[in-house]
């Protein structure tokens, strides 16, 4: 089925179906510039909003789909396609197509009363009420919920915040009530490793501040300004009037510009004075070879976190790792 629709609202359906299942909110540009990797479509190239343009549904949950990978919000290799596999070998081997063919219409009698759902949610209903095997109902589940998620219509029963837009990420500090970055805006770093470079760089010391709660540390985050070059403390223990186990410092810097030998000594004079088993600088660039030299030749107990394992960072934090 072929949709008519001005580009001005092609663009606004479209980020607001993303927005919906993302969180994150995208101009038109940014749009265009992700479409424009993979679809050579001339309305794409144009900014005359009341122009018309026709475009079959499953062309636009293509695009749709492009869009939430190429942010993070779905990963490049969806897990149905082991399903489908799955669902293939069980048609062969039983001589049914049935199944095969109705696998994703048989699921959304049950996402549709309840969107809600986990796959695993799913395979429980599935198994009980359409009585597959446990390893047929997980591969119709998953298949399911993947089509319902990925589809164009958005159930009323749907709540939404309104989203954020992704430029904030770039243009102020991001403040979040439970975690120190928004797991959204993870996500999309996880997809997009070389920008965190150009991130606010509050958001960076947010960044590494949530990747050590992850890891199990009690983090203070610092004030941001006049913190005599210490931005985070982590502690094993909740008692923060202890001697931090970890005391870091965030670089956010571009490529080319590295961190001097004088920023490494002046880190380690901090490091002794608070008495911390060990210093970090989070660095989006790199260490210059002298400040890495005299750690080891002086045996500071400072380490490094560079570009790449920054990168590294966010991967271990997406949703989709």
């Amino acid at each position: 089925m072929a949709i008519n629709f001005s580009l001005r609202d092609f663009y606004d359906g479209t980020t607001e179906i993303v927005g919906i299942k993302s969180g994150l909110l995208l101009n038109r540009f940014q749009v265009a510039k992700i479409l424009l990797e993979k679809f050579d479509e001339k309305y794409l190239k144009s900014d005359d909003l009341d122009t018309y343009v026709r475009i079959h549904s499953g062309d636009l949950e293509e695009m749709l789909l492009r869009i939430r990978q190429k942010i993070g919000n779905l990963p490049e290799n969806l897990p149905s396609r082991k399903a489908f596999e799955y669902l293939q070998e069980y048609s062969i081997k039983n001589k049914d197509i049935t199944v095969a063919a109705t696998a994703a219409s048989i699921g959304f009698q049950y996402l549709n009363s309840n969107n809600e759902l986990t796959i695993e949610d799913l395979t429980k209903l599935i198994h009980k009420n359409e009585g597959y095997d446990k390893e047929l109902s997980y591969a119709v589940a998953v298949i399911s919920h993947e089509k319902f998620d990925q589809s164009c219509i958005i159930p009323s029963s749907i709540g939404w915040d309104g989203g954020t837009e992704l430029s904030k990420l770039y243009n102020c500090e991001l403040k979040s009530e439970n975690n120190f970055l928004e797991q959204k805006f993870i996500d999309y770093l996880a997809a997009n490793g070389d920008e965190i470079e150009i991130i606010h760089w509050r958001n960076f010391e947010r960044f590494c501040a949530e990747y050590f709660k992850k890891q199990g540390y009690n983090v203070v985050l610092g004030p941001g300004t006049n913190d005599g070059g210490v931005d985070i403390r982590a502690y094993i223990e909740n008692n923060k009037n202890s001697a931090p186990e970890l005391l870091i410092q965030c670089k956010r810097y571009k490529k080319e510009n590295k961190i001097s030998i004088e920023t490494v000594k002046s880190f380690y004079t901090d490091v002794q004075f608070e008495q911390a088993k060990l210093g970090l600088i989070a660095t989006t660039s790199y260490i210059a070879a002298g400040g890495k030299k005299v750690c080891k030749t002086r045996g500071y107990n400072v380490k490094f976190a560079e570009r790449e394992n920054i990168k590294n960072w966010a991967k271990q934090m997406w949703t989709h790792k």
